[in-house]
């Protein structure tokens, strides 16, 4: 009951590849919950009729009960795995790549945390490259004495961004963020070692890498969140946080330029922090990123200077008259067309600033 669709489906030759997520990492919260009977997938879907044509699961075996909490709770494993972006289709391979995110339940399995690539006319699984292993969490590990926390207890460190397919010297590479703050590049017909892995941030249980990078050519962006609260317990190294922008070389994994950015947040302001966890969006010479400080900002391609911003956390007049206000941005990252970048802003969930407008910007006459 708590599966939820967070990705925009891909569609590919009259078909949907759409990911499947669960919310059920929050209710798992209550002692008393049987935690935990979710398991993630992508399903293959007719666009015209809606019929259901395969559906391949992120863990194969189906949860069952394995025990009990000192709380007289059902334990169900494995469970978890979900994935929570749009599939990356590989028309060449006739495949797509899925991200997965943490177990739910112990024990934690060897799909979790992972990049797993799925054959598209079947749903069969081709392969599996786990990046972080060992790794189960729900809300329960974020209170004292949970008993439905896994004994894990994270580091809740998914791969919750699309990957991206690009080619180096003429070779197929695969792109994949992950939320320990690292960027890694991976072949896609062997993806046994990495060719290279940048690690630009610090990581947390937000991320590090959270919702998507983008790419430009040779230039991958990286937006690192790294906040220093995340409410889990954690005790974390704030010298050590890289929020904003960080370009990498998708030759060799180089870092070309990093841009950290201020935090404005005040002690006013407990939920505001500096960090980009939305993905963000390329366009010919410049990145455009929301922030969770409310902050909208547009960064140069070549050396990662703020050629303009827009604070949006503050109560603004909307179209018709109506009021709103700006707050974080998380998510979906900003839509760009037709001389536009449409941005929403308000992200509540998480412990983050609520709002409720959608900002529309174009270059001034």
């Amino acid at each position: 009951p708590s599966a939820t669709l967070t990705a925009t489906p891909a569609l590919h030759e009259d078909t949907l590849y759409v990911s499947v997520s669960s919310l059920e990492v929050t209710p798992a919260a209550d002692p008393s919950y049987d935690c935990c009977t979710f398991r993630g997938s992508v399903q293959s879907v007719d666009a015209a009729s809606g019929e259901v044509n395969w559906i391949s699961y992120t863990t194969p075996e189906e949860p069952k009960a394995i025990g009990t909490t000192s709380a007289g709770a059902t334990v169900y494993s494995p469970s978890g795995v979900p994935t929570w972006t749009s599939p990356a289709i590989d028309v060449k391979r006739n495949r797509l790549y899925i991200g997965t995110g943490e177990n739910y339940s112990s024990p934690a399995d060897g799909n979790s945390d992972a990049v797993l690539a799925i054959d598209l006319e079947t749903g069969e699984r081709v392969w599996t490259r786990q990046i972080t292993a060992g790794d189960a969490w729900n809300v329960a590990c974020m209170m004292a004495d949970n008993p439905n926390c896994p004994k894990e207890d994270g580091p809740d460190f998914d791969i919750g961004n699309s990957q991206l397919l690009t080619q180096v010297n003429g070779k197929d590479v695969l792109l994949i963020g992950h939320k320990m703050g690292a960027a890694f590049a991976l072949d896609p017909d062997d993806p046994t070692d990495f060719l290279w892995q940048a690690r630009v941030g610090r990581g947390t249980i937000q991320g590090g890498v959270h919702f998507g990078m983008a790419l430009d050519g040779q230039t991958l962006y990286v937006p690192i969140n790294d906040m220093n609260d995340t409410r889990n317990g954690d005790v974390l190294d704030p010298e050590a946080a890289r929020p904003g922008v960080h370009a990498v070389d998708i030759a060799d994994g180089s870092v070309q330029w990093s841009e950290v950015a201020v935090d404005r947040c005040g002690d006013d302001r407990p939920f505001c922090d500096p960090g980009i966890s939305a993905a963000v969006t390329a366009m010919p010479g410049a990145l455009f990123a929301g922030h969770l400080d409310g902050m909208v900002r547009a960064y140069a391609k070549d050396s990662g200077a703020i050629l303009w911003e827009f604070d949006a956390a503050r109560d603004l007049t909307g179209v018709g008259g109506r009021k709103g206000r700006g707050g974080s941005m998380s998510g979906g990252g900003p839509a760009i067309g037709d001389g536009y970048v449409v941005v929403n802003s308000g992200y509540g969930l998480y412990f983050h600033e609520p709002g409720n407008v959608l900002l529309a910007f174009a270059p001034r006459q």
